[in-house]
């Protein structure tokens, strides 16, 4: 068996002795040139549209975080509450030691106003035109509805939330304040 590779290797050595020796032709550089020249911009087309799609589910789960972070903020605080007042874009909260909440939707943000008068923002990137608190007297709920500001253009428009999300709170034992 060694034997065999020892002369398939010889014979190669003589092949190769006859082979031009000067270098690289430049018919061999061409065809080189022309096989990357056609290759490259189809790996750099895959590579780009594989980016953006991965940044857009990026600033899609950015969308729905900023959701979950609205929704965690005011369900504890509604469930805590003794009295409210809905008016469109803002929420008032009282509780039984007498503090007050005020929860506001503007300038594409989700505030909060503490007893003291003092401003939080605490969402940013909510569409205001699309987002309000509304009470249905029928139901005894605090309708929120909640939409981001659409981060995603181009042909990415539709990994957005192109409708506000909908949620209810009960308030069937709170009191509604006039």
């Amino acid at each position: 068996m060694n034997y065999f590779r020892v002369e398939f290797i010889k014979k190669l050595s003589k092949r190769f002795k006859y082979l031009n020796k000067k270098g690289i032709s430049l018919v061999e550089i061409v065809l080189t040139l022309a096989l990357v020249g056609i290759i490259t911009p189809i790996v750099l087309a895959i590579f780009t549209s594989s980016l953006d799609i991965y940044y857009s589910y990026g600033r899609y789960i950015n969308q729905q975080d900023k959701v979950t972070d609205v929704l965690n903020h005011l369900r504890g605080d509604i469930k805590n509450a003794y009295q409210f007042k809905v008016d469109g874009n803002v929420l008032v909260l009282i509780y039984s030691d007498g503090t007050q909440r005020i929860w506001e939707i503007n300038d594409d943000k989700l505030k909060f106003i503490d007893s003291l008068g003092n401003v939080h923002d605490v969402v940013e990137g909510i569409d205001t035109a699309n987002s309000s608190f509304d009470y249905s007297n029928s139901e005894q709920v605090i309708v929120l509805k909640i939409q981001p500001i659409k981060t995603n253009t181009g042909k990415y428009t539709a990994r957005n939330y192109n409708k506000p999300i909908i949620t209810e709170f009960s308030v069937k034992y709170k009191e509604l304040l006039s």
